[in-house]
């Protein structure tokens, strides 16, 4: 398991930014067939593109060929005639084919992420282990990019990052002062989940002050 304590010596200030840039992008492809169609021109995707190659938004799909009839179809499906731009919407990672004026010998494949959904965080957990040892945890699922890691910050009593289940830190202090630190947030911290693809939930830990 993976554990990365970040102590801090003053209070954290959480900002949380989401990062992400509007694409309109040549894609690689990946050829099936004899022969490469040299003066056919690639899909162009536009959306949102968050972590890791995956897109946090819907995808724009654009043939810019005039020249060639072009027919796609997405995760094995049947085959469509391109006349338009077109929006992929299905969360996962989708295969779109392509083929060049019918010739099913040459068909041209991509793979496109999709993931524009929070991860899920619940069932928090808090446990006295001893005297000053404590054990705090969440359970975290994302189940289209996946979890990429779980944040616990201790405002200036430190930052847990946890990048493997079970979601969990051990934290050695007095709980007394985690309370006095924490009396202007209602008596509880919030924890953050990002997935694979940069989207993030919180939740608070609302059992950690009682």
């Amino acid at each position: 398991m993976n554990k990365y304590p970040l102590i801090g010596g003053s209070i954290c200030t959480v900002v949380l930014l989401v990062l992400g840039s509007f694409t309109n992008i040549v894609v690689t492809k990946s050829v099936q067939g004899s022969s490469y169609c040299g003066i056919c021109d690639d899909p162009h995707l536009s959306g949102w593109m968050g972590d890791n190659n995956w897109y946090v938004s819907p995808v724009v799909i654009t043939f810019n060929d005039s020249v060639h009839s072009i027919d796609y179809r997405i995760d094995g499906g049947n085959w469509t005639n391109y006349t338009k731009p077109f929006t992929l919407y299905t969360l996962g990672i989708n295969l779109l084919e392509w083929i060049y004026d019918s010739n099913m010998s040459n068909i041209f494949s991509l793979e496109i992420k999709i993931d524009y959904t929070s991860p899920f965080l619940s069932n928090y957990t808090d446990k006295r282990l001893g005297l000053f040892k404590w054990q705090f945890g969440v359970n975290a699922t994302d189940a289209v990019s996946g979890v990429n890691r779980v944040e616990f910050p201790l405002w200036n009593f430190g930052h847990y990052i946890d990048t493997e289940p079970p979601y969990q830190f051990t934290w050695w202090g007095c709980m007394m002062l985690l309370r006095l630190s924490n009396l202007f947030t209602n008596n509880f911290f919030w924890w953050y989940a990002w997935d694979n693809a940069g989207n993030m939930a919180y939740q608070p830990s609302s059992g950690v002050m009682k």
